[in-house]
């Protein structure tokens, strides 16, 4: 019983701490915005749709990677993420990217050869994006995979997650004309660099900021999660608890009734015996 009563008070002391990340990673989310707006605007001055290159290119092998987590009560939720993985028409053939023990494990296990990332730690999340990005623009250049898309779960509400979809490669529609520039805007632009090394540093960029938002919300789907998943626990912690209560009573008084009882069935035979004891002189 009084196990029951730690678990419970350890279970809420957990939920309490994810509801706390969650807020905290949740109030930071509007910097992605502001940067989005900042670098878009600058495809309104050049035009690069005509350029021809190799991460702009629809074709070529796909590659998928998906996003889970190493946290405990994650496991279902990792779950969904390679299950929707796997749904895509070309997974047979994909070359697959894990980030995530736990995520890994469950790879292994259905015998899919993969490259593995360690899972994502919020203060490292800009340096895991770095790295993935620098092997993802590694393998294209070398023609190991052209397109790339990416698994990972989101957080709708604090209540609900689900996997979401996104095509990192080839982003075409990045380079599109967003708008015609304003005069002032390209008077007395000079361009020193190409065209192509431009794009290279814009998407290496874009790659980054990307997978850095992914990780984000992937926390805070996890956060989310754990905490209904905390939340469940916890009240059924509190439901055996009350069962377990009933039962020490229950058990605590029949052992009165038994000792009672005992006592009672002692006292008969004594009485019994010291009766027998003076008939037996009397006759005597």
């Amino acid at each position: 019983m009084h196990l029951n009563v730690y678990m419970a008070e350890l279970m809420e002391i957990l939920k309490g701490i994810a509801v706390s990340e969650y807020w905290a990673l949740l109030k930071k989310q509007g910097r992605f915005k502001r940067f989005m707006d900042a670098f878009n605007g600058f495809f309104n001055i050049l035009d690069f749709s005509s350029v021809d290159h190799p991460f702009a290119r629809n074709t070529g092998k796909l590659a998928i990677l998906m996003i889970t987590s190493n946290e405990g009560f994650m496991g279902g939720l990792n779950a969904r993420v390679i299950e929707t993985a796997f749904a895509h028409p070309e997974a047979d053939n994909a070359t697959l990217i894990m980030v995530g023990e736990q995520g890994a494990v469950r790879l292994e296990a259905l015998k899919r050869p993969f490259k593995g990332f360690a899972g994502i730690v919020t203060e490292e999340s800009y340096s895991a994006a770095v790295e993935i990005r620098n092997y993802i623009v590694q393998e294209v250049k070398k023609g190991a995979f052209q397109r790339l898309v990416v698994y990972y779960p989101k957080s709708i509400s604090f209540m609900v997650q689900r996997v979401e979809e996104l095509r990192v490669l080839p982003c075409t529609e990045l380079f599109q004309k967003k708008g015609k520039p304003a005069p002032e805007e390209v008077d007395g632009l000079i361009i020193e660099s190409s065209l192509h090394e431009m794009i290279q540093y814009l998407v290496e960029t874009w790659i980054v900021q990307k997978f850095y938002e992914i990780f984000e919300e992937s926390k805070l789907a996890e956060f989310s999660a754990r905490t209904v998943h905390l939340e469940e626990s916890f009240q059924l912690l509190q439901e055996r608890g009350k069962g377990i209560r009933f039962q020490y009573l229950r058990s605590w008084h029949e052992l009165i009734d038994k000792g009672m009882r005992d006592i009672f069935s002692a006292q008969i035979i004594r009485r019994k015996a010291r009766r027998a004891l003076n008939t037996n002189v009397s006759v005597k």
